[in-house]
């Protein structure tokens, strides 16, 4: 914020509270065989955009919920807490739900421009059909629509935000793909 702050020349006058806090943003998918199952802040339920998480982790509430009833009814051993955790994990992180958080590769992008790159991509973003980022900031689309609307976005920007993306995002755009085609069920 400084940093910002002095490449718009702003002078601050004074400080009234000096508050520090880490905001989450995206994050790694959870390791689906392991014993603590992956849910909130820690396994990349944190909206990558807008930082917002309780909506997302309370949806995942019933799914968690439902996996050990269902594991638990199922006579399997109880004693045997990794596989408790396994399937739970495999529960709730469906494949679908991996592929769309690894679309979030865009992040990578949005965090090397500059100010007036960083203007003029949400410009562009807020001029879509609402449908698109709608979806997209509510989590509802997954990757076939989430590729969609990048065709979309990247279609809509401005010459110069086309060439900014490419230089900023071909790297992470080829790690995506890697990515999913390594992701199997």
């Amino acid at each position: 914020m400084v940093a910002r702050l002095r490449q718009l020349d702003i002078k601050v006058k004074s400080i009234a509270e000096d508050e520090r806090c880490v905001i989450p943003k995206g994050g790694p998918l959870p390791v689906i065989r392991q014993r603590v199952i992956g849910i909130g802040g820690t396994v990349g339920m944190v909206h990558p955009s807008t930082g917002y998480m309780v909506a997302r982790t309370l949806a995942a509430a019933p799914i968690v919920a439902n996996s050990k009833v269902q594991y638990l009814v199922s006579g399997k051993d109880t004693a045997v807490g990794d596989e408790l955790s396994a399937q739970v994990s495999k529960d709730l992180w469906l494949i679908q739900r991996r592929r769309q958080q690894e679309f979030c590769f865009g992040m990578d992008i949005l965090l090397k421009l500059d100010l007036q790159g960083t203007i003029r991509f949400f410009d562009t973003f807020f001029d879509l059909k609402p449908r698109y980022w709608h979806g997209f900031l509510s989590s509802r689309l997954f990757l076939p629509e989430l590729i969609v609307f990048g065709l979309v976005l990247f279609g809509h920007v401005s010459n110069t935000s086309r060439l900014e993306i490419m230089a900023k995002g071909t790297l992470p755009l080829v790690n995506m793909i890697t990515n999913l085609a390594q992701d199997r069920d």
